[in-house]
């Protein structure tokens, strides 16, 4: 098949939809099927490059004011229509409702080619920068949902990482055929047997049980509520907290670090290298993940991989991976108590932490990133034939 991803955020960039997709491409290319992307770029003109082996076609992007580690295009349309014409794709998966992903939907319709439409954002993604006017985010909110499905309703099937996500969307107005495929993970790169102990040393984190959160600090993953709810650990078991990851907020959360003064017991690592990124789970005892917009969670299935413990808060998709009191805690989101007595329950169990971990291991296995190519094949396959059967009549 040959397979067009057109999506609003890859590489460079890491987040977890940019990272679903680029770990799908990878494993689309290695099982014998052409794949190109179709993303914004980081210059002012198009372009072509090829990462990993793979075409990926850049438009001229340009930088978003409240959001500067992204990009976004202006009138792509033709661009996008050039792109198609030129790959030449039996199926398109776009996964954003912005400009790359509408335009790509529009030109697969003209051309009767299908279009699977990939869900990774929700309105709390898009509408961080108002999110403390509570107001006008309600309003903001009720729009946002409304157009993510009108766009997303045209497409000719709809997947999400989750049936919690899935859910979610039929009660916004989904109507479209849709089901959930995991964002995947993969259990050879992520696992227990990964040693970080010269990140221990770089790092000079102290020989204490650790508790781990990575991916962005930006407002929507509430790190605010894990460090408001370090010091009530710090009373009660000797602790370090590790963030790994960077994002706009990062500032903020040191600022708050050092207003409660915990600042000897917080270690903020930054962004890791894609190889070294995996050892970073091997130091923690615990990962703790206060995030209250999850579709999925790529960096919750990275640590259930890892044979971690995890206290998550009970929102969205994450108790589909946090099986409360199995492999972890589940807390009331915002709650800092709840949170606290969740992670000094763990820290002070050893066996708890180790019969935890192991069921970690247990949940993340259908999630392996096979499991999840074979199921993208399926939907392409069918969606491929479906299109073929309705053209013979």
């Amino acid at each position: 098949m040959r397979i067009l991803l057109a999506t609003e955020s890859y590489l460079p960039n890491i987040d977890g939809g940019a990272v679903a997709r680029r770990n799908l491409a990878l494993r689309l290319k290695e099982k014998g099927h052409e794949v190109g992307v179709v993303a914004p770029g980081t210059l002012s003109k198009n372009y072509e490059e090829e990462l990993d082996g793979i075409s990926v076609f850049r438009i001229k992007g340009r930088t978003l004011p409240l959001y500067p580690d992204y990009k976004f295009c202006v009138f792509p349309f033709w661009e996008v229509k050039r792109i198609i014409n030129k790959f030449k794709p039996d199926v398109i998966d776009m996964n954003s409702p912005y400009q790359i992903g509408m335009c790509a939907l529009a030109c697969g319709k003209k051309k009767d080619i299908p279009v699977i439409g990939t869900i990774h954002v929700q309105p709390e993604n898009m509408l961080m920068s108002v999110e403390k006017a509570k107001f006008l985010y309600g309003i903001l909110e009720r729009m946002a949902w409304s157009y993510i499905m009108r766009v997303f309703n045209v497409c000719d099937y709809v997947t999400s990482p989750t049936q919690t996500a899935i859910n979610l969307m039929r009660t916004h107005g989904l109507t479209a055929k849709a089901k959930p495929i995991s964002s995947g993970i993969d259990l050879s790169i992520f696992n227990p047997l990964n040693n970080g102990d010269y990140l221990r040393k770089r790092f000079s984190i102290p020989n204490e049980p650790v508790v781990l959160y990575t991916g962005r600090i930006s407002g929507e993953k509430r790190l605010d509520v894990l460090v408001r709810a370090f010091p009530r650990v710090l009373n009660a078991i000797d602790t370090h907290l590790v963030i790994c990851g960077s994002g706009r907020e990062k500032g903020n959360i040191e600022s708050l670090v050092e207003k409660l003064g915990i600042s000897e017991n917080v270690t903020f690592t930054g962004f890791l290298s894609q190889n070294e990124f995996p050892n970073i789970y091997g130091i923690a005892d615990l990962f703790a993940i206060p995030s209250e917009s999850e579709l999925q969670s790529i960096v919750t299935m990275e640590a259930l991989a890892s044979g971690l413990p995890v206290v998550a808060a009970d929102k969205h998709a994450l108790p589909e991976l946090v099986k409360n009191p199995q492999n972890g805690f589940l807390f009331e989101p915002g709650n800092t108590e709840a949170l606290s007595d969740k992670i000094i329950e763990i820290l002070s169990d050893n066996n708890l932490k180790k019969s935890m971990g192991q069921k970690s291991l247990e949940i993340i296995q259908p999630h392996s990133v096979e499991n999840t190519i074979l199921q993208f094949e399926e939907l392409y396959t069918e969606a491929i034939d479906n299109y073929k059967r309705t053209r013979k009549h």
